[in-house]
C-alpha cells in the first residue's frame, strides 16, 4: 500500500517537474469570440477558457434628469456633492443612511416614488465608506428595475466612494474636468498565470489585438504564480519589448514593479487586470505594489474577484478572504481611486471575468458613457434569470450557497460618474 502511494506521488511530482509540451496557446480576434445571449449557456470549451462575452443590448431609461442620491453627512463630502449637482444641474435626495436600504422596505418604495418624479436619465450614487457594501448595491437594483412596468434597470447608474472624503472630493473634481478626446490611447496589461491553461494571460492577449484596431499601443506585465511553469515547452509569457514577466506565489505575491513597467503604466489611459484575486492582493501582487503609481485619469476594469470589496461587507467569508474586514488589507478599487483613476470597474465578490468585463470595454469603445455600459450589463444578468428578485446577504449566508450564486452576478461596481464618457473613438 504505502509503495503504491510513493509510485502515485512521485508520478505526480514528475508530471510537474518535468518539462512538457503543452498546446499552442489560441489568441481569437474579437469576431471570434463566441458571443452568448442572456440565459443561454456557452460551450464547455469557451467556458474552460471563460473565453466568451457576454450580450447586451440598449435599454431607454425613463428619463433625462441627472440624479445624485446621497447619505454623505460630513461637510467635506457634502461640498463635493454640491459640485457635481453644479456640474450636471442635478436634483439631490438625501438618505440618512443607505446601508439600511435592504432592511427597510418603505424607505425603498418611497425612494422609488421620488425616482418615478424626477424621471432620471443618470443615478450618481454617493455613499458613504460604511455603506459601500453588498446589500446597498442589491437595494439599489431592486429600487431602479421598478420605476416602470419591465423588470429591468430603468437608470444609468454609476457610484462614486472613494476611503474617505477628501479622495471623494478628488474623484469629483477629476471627473468635472475629464475630456476622454484629450487622453492618450496607450494600454497597460497585467495578467497572473496561476494555471497551465493560461487563461488570464490569453485575455490580455486578445485585448490587445482588439485595441490595437481602434489605434491603441499596449504594454503589459505578467505574474507567473507557478513555480517551475516557465520550464514547460510551449509557456507563453516571454519578457521582450513593453513586456515584463515576474514571479510571485501566492506566499510570496508581487511586493514591487520594475521602474521601466511602472513608467510604461503611468503613461497609460486604459488599464485591465486579469488574474486571481483577494482583499489585500490583485493578480499575484500586493495591492501596495501599485502605491507607487500616478494612474491620473485613467480608466481602470478589473475581472478579478474582490477586486471591489469594500471596508464593510454583508457576506460571510471563508479561506483565504476570511480576514478581508482587517482594516490593513488594501481595497484594490479604493486604493486605484485614491491613486487617481477617474474610474474603476470590479466585482465585490467572485467573479466571471473576462466574459463580462469585455463587454464594458466594448461599451466604452462605442462612446458610451460608464453609466449606460454599466446598466447593459447589469440588465444582461436581469433578463438571463427572468427577473430580478432580492435575496439579502447576512453574515451567516454561506459563500457558495444557492443564495449566494443567485445574487453574486449583481455585484459587479462601476465606480465612477455615470454621465461621464470614458473613451471617444472616431468612426
Amino acid at each position: 500500500m504505502h509503495l503504491g502511494r510513493l509510485f502515485i506521488c512521485t508520478l505526480f511530482l514528475n508530471l510537474f517537474a518535468a518539462p512538457t509540451k503543452s498546446a499552442t496557446l489560441v489568441i481569437p480576434t474579437p469576431d471570434q469570440i463566441p458571443r452568448v445571449k442572456p440565459g443561454q449557456t456557452p460551450t464547455l470549451q469557451a467556458r474552460r477558457m471563460s473565453c466568451w462575452v457576454q450580450d447586451t443590448k440598449e435599454h431607454q431609461p425613463l428619463g433625462k434628469a441627472y440624479v445624485v442620491l446621497t447619505d454623505v453627512q460630513d461637510q467635506v463630502g457634502i461640498k463635493a456633492v454640491d459640485k457635481l449637482l453644479n456640474h450636471h444641474e442635478g436634483k439631490l435626495l438625501k438618505l440618512d443612511n443607505l446601508k439600511n436600504l435592504s432592511k427597510d422596505t418603505q424607505a425603498r418604495e418611497r425612494l422609488r416614488l421620488q425616482l418615478i418624479k424626477l424621471k432620471p436619465r443618470y443615478v450618481a450614487v454617493v455613499p458613504q465608506l460604511q455603506s459601500y457594501r453588498e446589500n446597498t448595491l442589491l437595494a439599489l437594483w431592486d429600487v431602479f428595475t421598478r420605476l416602470d412596468e419591465d423588470p429591468y434597470l430603468d437608470v444609468y447608474p454609476g457610484l462614486l466612494v472613494a476611503s474617505d472624503t477628501k479622495g471623494l472630493s478628488n474623484l469629483i473634481e477629476r471627473s468635472i474636468t475629464y475630456d476622454a478626446t484629450k487622453q492618450s490611447k496607450n494600454f497597460f496589461g497585467i495578467s497572473q498565470i496561476f494555471d497551465p491553461g493560461y487563461k488570464s494571460f490569453q485575455k490580455i492577449e486578445v485585448l490587445k489585438g482588439s485595441l490595437k484596431q481602434v489605434g491603441y499601443t499596449s504594454a503589459n506585465l505578467t505574474i507567473n504564480s507557478i513555480p517551475g511553469l516557465e520550464n514547460r515547452v510551449g509557456f507563453p509569457a516571454v519578457s521582450g519589448n513593453d513586456h515584463w514577466v515576474l514571479q510571485g506565489s501566492r506566499r510570496s505575491p508581487v511586493a514591487k514593479l520594475p521602474q521601466e513597467a511602472r513608467k510604461k503604466l503611468e503613461k497609460s489611459s486604459l488599464t485591465m487586470f486579469f488574474g486571481h484575486g483577494v482583499p489585500g492582493r490583485i493578480v499575484g501582487m500586493k495591492v501596495d505594489a501599485l502605491k507607487p503609481v500616478n494612474f491620473s485619469n485613467q480608466i481602470i476594469l478589473s475581472g478579478s474577484c474582490y477586486s471591489g470589496v469594500g471596508t464593510a461587507t454583508d457576506c460571510a467569508m471563508a479561506g483565504p478572504v476570511a480576514g478581508s474586514l482587517d482594516p490593513k488589507l488594501k481595497r484594490f478599487s479604493l486604493t486605484m481611486v485614491d491613486l487617481g483613476a477617474v474610474s474603476v470597474f470590479c466585482h465585490m465578490r467572485l467573479n466571471m471575468g473576462f466574459p463580462h468585463v469585455y463587454p464594458m470595454l466594448e461599451s466604452y469603445l462605442a462612446n458610451r458613457s460608464l453609466g449606460e455600459s454599466y446598466q447593459r450589463l447589469i440588465n444582461a444578468f436581469i433578463e438571463g434569470q427572468d427577473g430580478f428578485t432580492p435575496q439579502w446577504y447576512t453574515k451567516q449566508t454561506p459563500a457558495r450557497s444557492t443564495q449566494s450564486r443567485k445574487m453574486n452576478q449583481f455585484l459587479y461596481m462601476q465606480i465612477g460618474d455615470p454621465a461621464l464618457v470614458p473613451i471617444q473613438v472616431k468612426r
